[in-house]
């Protein structure tokens, strides 16, 4: 659907969405406990109803209402072990254009001993799997691609793994959801340097919350004539799920940055309710970032309001939080002098090229920049408005939003509707904004 966006500043006040990173977790999370687990939710997300569809049909179902799900677990013994699947009927997970359904369920899958065909839409069949599928295939498993379709079986053995840590913290996370629960204890070894680490701390914190910490040192390896320190997860198998029967997921400041950067072209300002001050998510450096920037930032536990001031060019460095970008590149575009967006190589392998896409976006605009190698550098000025490709990427329509704030003229974007795969009720709460 295209979408036109009148010009002009907004303020009011937004209550973030639940974080679909912190949903995805505890869904699987609860589903590996023993009893049923109500999780209550603010707003939808595709990539989420993917990985709760994907649990039904591994045998956990799990039912979503407007503001909850509630997950009943795998079937288990007597003694609490979890049974394994008998193998012989092949499971359709459908994870949609969802990479962390895809990468989650993969191991999952191999945890249960269960034969599943993932299918994958848009362009998720080209974002990585090496070599995520290598290791798994030499733990048990065997990965089979054909065309859209990925083939796994197997049962996931415990063991030495490593993986690299600048590819996909995902990887990572979805062996630590599952091998606590697999029979006999690993070791994973994450080869530095590692990016989006702030996913793997949250992947941690659920489970300590779910009764099952990982122990957690480092090790040195040579990296040329310098030392990098490899985090190493100690991690004892056999180990039981056991969330709280009722829990409330986070409050996603990825969705909340959009606004936070709407409120720095605010006059007036706005505020933002829903996020933990003491969240995990990598993305809560917005706040941090928008203050170096020279936006007037206010905060208490409950609400943290944002205001504009004259704001500046800096460099940022984003190889830990990609998701920001976009919003933020649109930001810097009315700022003075230019901001640099350094370590951005891993925006080519999102939804869409995201890097290319935030330089098609700000181009349309009528804003200069350019990209050199992986870094993003945007030249503070003017925001036209007018005509702007999204590439069916969520993030990028939500980055048209906050650059219609700023813009001379309306800004029409030609699909307004993906952003339904993170925040389906975005354009609702940006209508409500005054």
């Amino acid at each position: 659907m295209s979408f036109t966006i009148q010009p002009g500043p907004r303020s009011g006040l937004f209550q973030a969405p639940s974080s679909k990173s912190h949903l995805h977790r505890l869904l699987i999370l609860a589903a590996l406990g023993r009893e049923t687990v109500r999780i209550q939710k603010r707003d939808a997300s595709a990539d989420v109803t993917a990985t709760a569809r994907c649990l039904t049909a591994l045998g956990a179902p799990v039912r979503e209402e407007a503001d909850c799900f509630t997950v009943t677990p795998f079937p288990h013994d007597a003694a609490g072990r979890l049974l394994p699947d008998p193998g012989t009927e092949l499971k359709v997970l459908p994870c949609g254009e969802s990479a962390a359904t895809l990468r989650f369920m993969m191991a999952l899958s191999g945890l249960l001993g269960a034969k599943a065909c993932l299918l994958r839409e848009g362009r998720l069949m080209n974002r990585p799997l090496a070599p995520f599928d290598a290791t798994l295939k030499a733990h048990g498993m065997t990965v089979e691609e054909r065309g859209a379709n990925l083939y796994v079986s197997g049962r996931l053995r415990s063991g030495i793994w490593t993986l690299p840590g600048n590819i996909s913290s995902q990887f990572i996370s979805a062996l630590l959801l599952s091998l606590p629960f697999a029979d006999g204890d690993s070791a994973l070894r994450i080869q530095a340097p590692v990016e989006s680490s702030s996913y793997i701390a949250m992947t941690e914190h659920v489970l300590e919350a779910a009764g099952a910490p990982l122990d957690k040192a480092q090790l040195a390896h040579k990296d040329g004539s310098a030392l990098a320190w490899d985090d190493l997860f100690w991690i004892t198998g056999g180990r039981q799920a056991a969330l709280p029967r009722e829990l409330a997921a986070e409050g996603d400041f990825s969705a909340a940055a959009v606004f936070l950067c709407i409120g720095a072209l605010s006059p007036q300002g706005l505020a933002v309710t829903g996020l933990s001050p003491r969240s995990h998510q990598g993305d809560m450096a917005i706040l941090d970032i928008l203050q170096q920037m020279g936006a007037e930032i206010g905060a208490t536990p409950e609400v943290i309001a944002v205001r504009h001031a004259p704001l500046k060019g800096i460099t940022i460095d984003v190889s830990q939080t990609p998701d920001l970008v976009p919003p933020l590149a649109v930001l810097a575009a009315t700022a003075a002098g230019d901001t640099q967006f350094t370590g951005a190589g891993r925006l080519r392998l999102k939804e869409s090229d995201r890097l290319a896409g935030t330089l098609d976006l700000l181009h349309d605009l009528g804003v200069q920049a350019r990209v050199r190698d992986d870094v993003l550098q945007v030249h503070g000025g003017t925001v036209w408005g007018g005509p702007v490709r999204t590439l069916g990427d969520h993030r990028l329509a939500m980055a048209a939003a906050v650059a219609a704030c700023a813009a001379s003229k309306p800004v029409e974007l030609d699909n307004a509707d993906c952003v339904a795969k993170s925040f389906a009720g975005f354009w609702n709460a940006f209508g409500q904004l005054t």
